[in-house]
């Protein structure tokens, strides 16, 4: 069983879910257990079990509510700016002006914990399924972006769209490389060199 990712949960599965969320801020899936999530959240068992398979299905929700939450808004945000816009300047500053967000809302920490959902995706096939429906829709927003891009005159044809979706999202990700680093680079480097690779893929011409 693999939750509908755009469908919301019951208040109660809901709530369980908000609670493991709030307990990974501080510990780590693996020592999270289902009497302290009880506990916590102030619900009983019988519940828990109705709403979801097991409890490895409620730790896998809640990873993969984390991960959307983390990669979705800004590239439905960047897709319905970059529909909008009508010349490459306007599309350079909305994709600047979206990564600046989005990078100053972004901590460390939830890069981490980010990355955690993938490593643990890696070893959970309850997980790893949650994952690649959110994966999937991830790949065809950023291939409608690359598309309207090529649509609208601004970039080569040189690269298949799926290669620049893996491509940005990789990219994207590379950030946590980054925090391990004992110098890491400031947000102006940041935001200057994702633009710099945006602009190679969506806004330059053959």
């Amino acid at each position: 069983m693999t939750f509908d990712n755009s469908v919301p949960l019951h208040p109660t599965a809901q709530k369980l879910v908000d609670t493991v969320i709030t307990m990974l801020e501080t510990t780590p899936y693996t020592n999270i257990k289902s009497e302290s999530v009880l506990i916590r959240s102030g619900i009983s068992r019988g519940p828990l079990y109705h709403h979801f398979r097991n409890f490895e299905e409620l730790i896998a929700t809640a990873h993969s509510q984390i991960y959307k939450s983390t990669v979705d808004q800004f590239t439905n945000q960047l897709l319905i700016e970059i529909t909008r816009a009508q010349d490459v300047g306007v599309a350079k500053r909305k994709f600047v002006s979206l990564l600046t967000d989005a990078l100053e809302a972004n901590s460390s920490s939830q890069r981490r914990v980010k990355l955690g959902v993938l490593h643990g995706a890696s070893s959970s096939p309850v997980l790893r399924g949650e994952i690649a429906t959110i994966q999937e829709g991830l790949n065809q927003r950023w291939m409608q972006i690359h598309q309207i891009c090529l649509d609208k005159g601004w970039c080569g044809s040189q690269y298949a769209s799926e290669s620049v979706a893996i491509l940005m999202q990789s990219t994207l990700l590379g950030r946590v490389l980054d925090d391990m680093a004992l110098t890491q680079m400031n947000l102006g480097s940041w935001i200057y060199a994702l633009t710099g690779v945006f602009e190679h893929f969506f806004l330059k011409v053959d």
